[in-house]
């Protein structure tokens, strides 16, 4: 069996019990997170259907055809964990999903080390309630940021508090970064990872996203 399999355990029985027909429960995915998770991709173009969220659901669907999954992209454009959990209940509890990922870190960031303990607590707090609230959760690093907050190492200290948030809350680390870092050690430059040159990943980096995730629901 798949070790990984453990985190998301409540979402593939209910994929696997779901059925798109009349009576049939469904299986609901909420994906928090900031402008990454929404779809924003070179300046001024959403495109949620591009967007990791969306095609995650679309690669479940391929591995549980018989399950109706549905998607709720709780992305919003320059959030941070402190705007997540004000929207919570509203965006993400109420709603009862099966599966919640959780990325973010990208704009925490601009909050320099200073604001690497809020950040930290504040995503403790949100796997927390999540979890709490009966929904298995997946931790997930973001991508690699085009700027000083990624040469200085900034961004890098936000990755370890992640990563160290899923090891404390037992909770499944997608660690889109490390892929990320991988590349950059042998030869890219980081702002050509990026769609805006700055934030947001290329179409083909969402991919990465989804390959990280479903790497959880692999037999």
């Amino acid at each position: 069996m798949n070790p990984k399999n453990q985190f998301v355990a409540g979402t593939i029985e209910a994929l696997r019990r779901s059925t798109a027909m009349a009576g049939g429960d469904s299986v609901l995915y909420v994906a928090l997170g900031d402008s990454v998770t929404a779809g924003w991709l070179e300046h001024g173009v959403l495109d949620s259907d591009a967007a990791y969220p969306a095609l995650f659901r679309r690669r479940l669907a391929g591995l549980f055809p018989r399950a109706m999954i549905s998607v709720l992209n709780g992305g919003l454009g320059g959030d941070n964990t402190e705007g997540v959990l004000a929207r919570l209940e509203r965006d993400c509890l109420r709603h009862a999903p099966n599966l919640v990922t959780i990325c973010l870190g990208l704009n925490d960031a601009r909050s320099g080390v200073e604001g690497l303990t809020p950040f930290r607590e504040n995503l403790a707090h949100i796997v927390k309630r999540v979890g709490e609230n009966g929904a298995d959760v997946l931790l997930v690093t973001p991508n690699t940021r085009g700027d000083a907050l990624q040469n200085e190492g900034t961004l890098a200290e936000y990755i370890r508090a992640i990563r160290a948030v899923a090891r404390e809350q037992a909770v499944g680390l997608a660690d889109v970064y490390a892929v990320y870092q991988g590349w950059i050690r042998a030869g890219a430059a980081p702002a050509d990872l990026l769609s805006n040159r700055v934030s947001h990943p290329t179409r083909e980096g969402h991919q990465i996203f989804v390959n990280a995730l479903m790497e959880f629901f692999q037999p």
